[in-house]
């Protein structure tokens, strides 16, 4: 004769699906909470504004509240009641990142030339870039000042990241050279950049990308007025002057191409300028330094006020479910 195993009762399914509600709980606060944070670690990321970072949060977010709404009504227990609060801090921090990825800006790199001021609306503010001689752009130190529209200021420098309301402001080093002219008799040309918001500035950006025997190479204009010259340039890391025949002895270089106003190559109007040397090219002496210069870098984070009010629930949550010991419940006659 078989013996028949009794189906588990409801009260004993009940705990076990406590505890499974409870871990999926846990793991999906860490994993929500983790992701909006590194927000703050690396904003410049452009994932966090795609769908699939909002889906994981959204995913995570559900799972939370779902079992929080759950706790609240005693399904899990007195850990469920003691843990409530924890688990709307968790959800608040994770809808505070939901927000930053689809409603922030995305990421955006602001690129001026030095003595120039760029608006920045998102931030309510202006980033003020600054003057810059050959020695600022070899040592790589500008800072680039922010103004607000409340009169105050700061400054970020080279690696540093400020936060500025829902905004994340640090500055990324891009290829800059300081380029200086003279005539045959030692007479310093000016120099003029056209297609440059800054048309008098002496400083290179190469903010175009061309190819140059099967290599991309980042260019810029300029001009000398006084002798009618229209000059090319094409920056040339140490890789790519080690690789070329012209014995630049493994140095970053300049590439000029000089032209005269009709377009026409002046004779000896190609060559090579290493950084801090002089070089004749075209009828012009050219003295190059080549280093770095700032860009601005701004991206969308999550609301600061929202992060502390959800941090400060979790950590008062768990405070109070860890620390605080639970009341002793009597022994009454029933249970006996």
């Amino acid at each position: 004769m078989s013996a028949t195993v009794p189906a588990p009762s409801a009260a004993a399914a009940a705990p076990r699906a406590a505890g499974e509600g409870r871990a999926l709980a846990l793991a999906s606060a860490v994993f929500g909470m983790a992701l909006v944070f590194a927000q703050d670690v690396v904003p410049a990321w452009t994932g966090f504004h795609t769908w699939q970072y909002a889906a994981a949060l959204a995913l995570a977010t559900l799972a939370v509240a779902g079992y929080a709404w759950g706790a609240r009504t005693g399904a899990d227990g007195d850990f469920g009641t003691r843990v409530f609060v924890a688990a709307i801090g968790a959800v608040v921090v994770m809808c505070a990142g939901i927000a930053s990825g689809l409603l922030g800006p995305d990421t955006e790199t602001v690129v001026r030339a030095p003595g120039t001021v760029a608006p920045l609306p998102d931030v309510g503010a202006a980033g003020f870039f600054p003057v810059a001689d050959p020695g600022a752009l070899v040592r790589g130190d500008a800072h680039i000042l922010i103004r607000r529209r409340d009169g105050s200021s700061l400054e970020v420098g080279p690696g540093e990241r400020r936060f500025v309301g829902a905004t994340a402001l640090e500055t990324t080093a891009q290829i800059a050279a300081y380029v200086e002219a003279r005539d045959a008799a030692g007479r310093r040309l000016t120099i003029t950049q056209p297609a440059n918001s800054a048309f008098l500035s002496p400083v290179l950006l190469f903010p175009q990308r061309v190819t140059v025997a099967g290599r991309e190479l980042p260019a810029d204009a300029f001009a000398t007025p006084a002798l009618h010259r229209q000059i090319k340039a094409f920056y040339f890391s140490k890789d790519a002057a080690a690789s070329t025949q012209h014995g630049l002895g493994g140095k970053e270089a300049v590439l000029l191409a000089v032209d005269d106003d009709a377009g026409r190559l002046e004779p000896g109007g190609i060559g090579f300028v290493t950084s801090g040397a002089d070089a004749p090219i075209g009828g012009v002496r050219f003295h190059v330094a080549i280093g770095t210069y700032p860009a601005l870098v701004v991206s969308a984070v999550p609301f600061p006020p929202a992060l502390w009010l959800g941090g400060a629930l979790v950590l008062a949550g768990l405070a109070y479910t860890l620390l605080v010991p639970r009341p002793r419940r009597s022994i009454t006659a029933a249970d006996a």
